[in-house]
């Protein structure tokens, strides 16, 4: 093996042992190669084309309120310049809890090797925390309306309120490799609150999610592509999680793979690029782990499509 694989295979074993169990984030998805825009403002404009992604998961089926993800992104490199901008905006449901969010990103390149290039990148937003009270449903027959309205169990109206949140990110890659990290989320933003701003933001380093990634693109023959890639969540709250995806990926555009997560979810992953500009991507996950949602399966959609700004740019992509 090259020489110059050996960063990636010495950052992937960092990352294995600083794994304890697992992690539980607000959002996640398997095949995070495919959207790492939502992890990491830094990837704004790195990929030299504009890319739009849409995506879908709906995780534990089966499960009433249930995790539902929505989400839609767009990058793109500033022409003529070393900047890359880009916008994300996701709707996440669970239970009577959703979250609405739009971000603003900015990546700026530096050449710092032959091949490699650093990104480093800024995103600010907002999101619109909802609790829809009304959708609560009660089954225990001790509880009336009448005791409900008079003791205040439950609040009379939803609540919705808009707060703000900032990330920051770094983001290394050659044309075979590439690393990331970053911490999308600086704000701790509580359940939502009428009782202003303050209520609803602040600052705990102790309950950040921060985001470290890491893939490559080994050739196995003339046709077929290794493309491994690894994504780490870490927090002081909360044990650590990692997920690792295997790919193959054929030169007709097929790719079949594999990837596991530390919380005991395995996943099959399929992907097909349809056209030289739409990508479609597909997983199934299983839980085997010791929790409620043991044997539930979660299903996600991702679709990646490019478009070069400039004639001279090759419009089928590869994705680091």
């Amino acid at each position: 093996m090259s020489h110059k694989y050996t960063p990636f295979l010495l950052f992937v074993c960092i990352l294995l042992c600083s794994l304890k169990i697992q992690a539980q984030e607000e959002i996640r998805f398997s095949n995070h190669k495919y959207n790492r825009l939502f992890y990491n403002p830094a990837y704004a404009g790195s990929s030299g084309f504009m890319e739009a992604v849409l995506a879908y998961r709906n995780q534990w089926v089966g499960i009433e309120g249930s995790p539902e993800t929505a989400l839609v992104s767009f990058q793109a490199p500033i022409n003529y310049t070393n900047s890359g901008v880009g916008a994300v905006a996701y709707r996440n449901q669970f239970g009577i809890q959703s979250d609405v969010a739009i971000f603003l990103n900015y990546a700026y390149q530096i050449q710092i090797s032959y091949e490699g290039k650093l990104s480093m990148g800024l995103q600010a937003g907002f999101i619109n925390k909802q609790i829809n009270w009304a959708e609560l449903n009660f089954y225990d027959p001790n509880i009336s309306s009448n005791l409900q309205e008079s003791d205040n169990i439950v609040p009379d109206k939803n609540i919705s309120t808009w707060v703000p949140n900032f990330g920051v990110g770094f983001y290394y890659y050659t044309p075979d490799y590439y690393f990331s990290a970053s911490i999308p989320r600086l704000l701790s933003n509580n359940q939502p609150s009428t009782e202003g701003i303050s209520n609803n933001v602040s600052f705990d380093s102790k309950s950040l999610f921060y985001y470290l990634g890491a893939g490559v693109t080994l050739p196995l023959n003339r046709e077929i592509d290794f493309s491994p890639s690894v994504l780490f969540v870490g927090s002081h709250k909360t044990s650590n999680l990692i997920n690792v995806n295997l790919d193959f990926i054929h030169d007709s555009g097929v790719s079949v793979g594999a990837g596991y997560r530390s919380d005991r979810t395995w996943a099959a992953l399929l992907g097909y690029q349809l056209t030289q500009k739409l990508r479609f991507s597909y997983s199934y996950e299983k839980s085997f782990g010791k929790y409620p949602t043991k044997g539930y399966t979660n299903h996600e959609i991702i679709l990646n499509y490019n478009l070069s700004l400039r004639k001279s740019q090759i419009t089928s992509p590869r994705y680091f």
